[in-house]
């Protein structure tokens, strides 16, 4: 399930992808303001139980809750994302739960894995993590945590499943309907028919107004990207019309497989993440 509440607790709302670097005032006055580790210190490769735990404080802070296998689920989704050694060792050592400041942090390690940690992609599937543990609203007949808090202030809270026969909070329904109507036909000849599409697109994933700005100062280049990358006519249009997605995987939606895996593909995805990353606001 996607709503509200859990997309703000994953990521507080991940289109590709807005680097740290850009994210203006970072959490000023948060407890993130501690030392970070340096690259340099932080480059040995972190256990898998080490990584669960800090992607569990970073991803479910805010929810009253905390993963139950560990933050394995989690690990799993920086790991497929191909989150650096590096990376995955700074997010360690600062124990975050501001995922702002990580990523910005993460810029001095590598602009790449500062985007991967803001991207739709990667936030769909900590989403998800989320979503398998936690209702979207309090669940009746929730407890609290052991030690008598009512999750107010950050204790761990303990969710009871709903009873059988119980209806289930609806999910988030990504949103299909284009901003910007392409007539069935119509043939997309330039990038600059994506330009608006995308960024309408894309801006809907935004965790914040600083990366729809983002978005828009690099849509020129993200609708070259994606003009240049071979998709067919019919997802072109798709792209042109700006769905306000905002849940799940853009990649989800498109309507042919071998566009599907253009998206997914390293080089596409890599050329994405560079518009963004040099896109000036």
């Amino acid at each position: 399930m996607k709503t509200p509440m859990t997309r703000k607790a994953a990521l507080s709302a991940a289109a590709l992808a807005v680097l740290g670097s850009l994210l203006a005032g970072c959490s000023a006055g948060s407890e993130t303001a501690q030392p970070s580790p340096s690259p340099s210190t932080s480059a040995a490769k972190v256990t898998s139980e080490d990584l669960g735990k800090a992607l569990d404080r970073l991803v479910f802070q805010g929810t009253g809750a905390k993963s139950t296998d560990g933050g394995a689920c989690l690990v799993r989704a920086v790991q497929d994302k191909k989150l650096s050694d590096a990376a995955q060792a700074y997010i360690v050592g600062k124990g975050s739960d501001d995922i702002a400041a990580v990523a910005s942090g993460l810029r001095e390690v590598s602009a790449m894995d500062a985007a991967i940690m803001l991207s739709p992609e990667l936030r769909g599937k900590f989403d998800a993590c989320v979503d398998a543990v936690i209702p979207p609203t309090p669940a009746p007949g929730a407890t609290t945590s052991k030690d008598g808090k009512d999750g107010k202030d950050g204790k761990d809270q303990v969710y009871v499943p709903p009873k059988q026969g119980q209806e289930l909070p609806q999910a988030r329904q990504p949103d299909l309907t284009p901003k910007f109507p392409v007539p069935q036909g119509t043939s997309i000849n330039s990038s600059s028919q994506l330009t608006a599409g995308l960024v309408s697109t894309f801006s809907s994933y935004a965790l914040n107004e600083d990366q729809k700005k983002t978005y828009a100062a690099s849509g020129a280049c993200l609708a070259g990207v994606v003009f240049q990358a071979g998709f067919s006519q019919e997802t072109l249009r798709f792209l042109a019309g700006g769905a306000p997605i905002g849940a799940g995987s853009i990649s989800d939606f498109l309507p042919k497989d071998e566009d599907k895996k253009i998206w997914k593909s390293k080089d596409f995805t890599s050329a994405l993440v560079d518009c963004t990353a040099s896109a000036k606001v």
